[in-house]
């Protein structure tokens, strides 16, 4: 066998198929108003999703390729759109490929993508999220996991009212504030769909397809924005 499909396999049988988890699309009337949805981005329907957000980061550490522990306020410095990810939720799979090629094409010393996976239902290590990366396109990731496979990251920034939901992505200033969030993936397209198995997450993303609203040209403004500075 080539050693892609081989991998692949690995990779799918680790991910295992995408189980039911905590519930994935919030209720849109309990949204509240976007704080980004202004200027060049006022009419960009990502913008738009996103909504205010009255809390912080919870200080925890993140484990990492090297074998050490990193703290996340180490992330502070640039505007960061943070993934928090788990490897049950179909829509949080879709969406890295297209987080990868915007990064790849618009990371800089002012914008950054950092995916961390949270409230796994496995037990991963940096070094094989690394190859799940690899066979999903998205090795320009730095592969990270909530320390000792924890949720607080999941329990503090993806609530809204009594519930938890993924995708929950974070967008935070440089200075470590987190200006927003957009969560529960309110308005996609197929990616939303709980019968897919992460073997096709990952042949999907190994062909280069969109996947999500990232991928397409409201992505691609949104993450130019930001790397142009919108929030310095």
């Amino acid at each position: 066998m080539k050693r892609g499909t081989v991998d692949r396999r690995v990779a799918a049988l680790g991910l295992g198929l995408l189980a039911a988890g905590p519930a994935l699309v919030a209720k849109g009337a309990d949204k509240k108003p976007s704080p980004i949805a202004h200027g060049v981005l006022a009419d960009n329907s990502l913008a738009q999703a996103f909504e205010e957000i009255d809390r912080e980061l919870p200080g925890v550490y993140l484990w990492t390729l090297d074998g050490k522990r990193k703290h996340i306020d180490e992330l502070k410095g640039r505007t960061l759109v943070m993934p928090l990810w788990a490897e049950w939720c179909a829509p949080c799979l879709s969406e890295l490929p297209d987080f990868a090629r915007l990064q790849q094409k618009y990371g800089n010393d002012k914008f950054a993508i950092v995916p961390i996976l949270t409230r796994t239902q496995k037990k991963f290590t940096p070094e094989f999220l690394a190859k799940i990366f690899g066979e999903m396109h998205c090795g320009v990731f730095e592969p990270l996991i909530e320390n000792n496979l924890g949720d607080a990251l999941f329990t503090r920034m993806a609530r809204r009212g009594s519930s938890a939901y993924l995708p929950c992505n974070l967008l935070i200033a440089p200075s470590g504030h987190v200006v927003g969030r957009e969560i529960g993936r309110l308005d996609n397209t197929d990616d939303a769909d709980p019968a897919k198995t992460a073997k096709d997450m990952i042949n999907r993303a190994a062909s280069g397809a969109v996947q999500s609203r990232w991928g397409q040209q409201d992505g691609e403004d949104f993450a130019k924005a930001m790397a142009d500075g919108f929030l310095a």
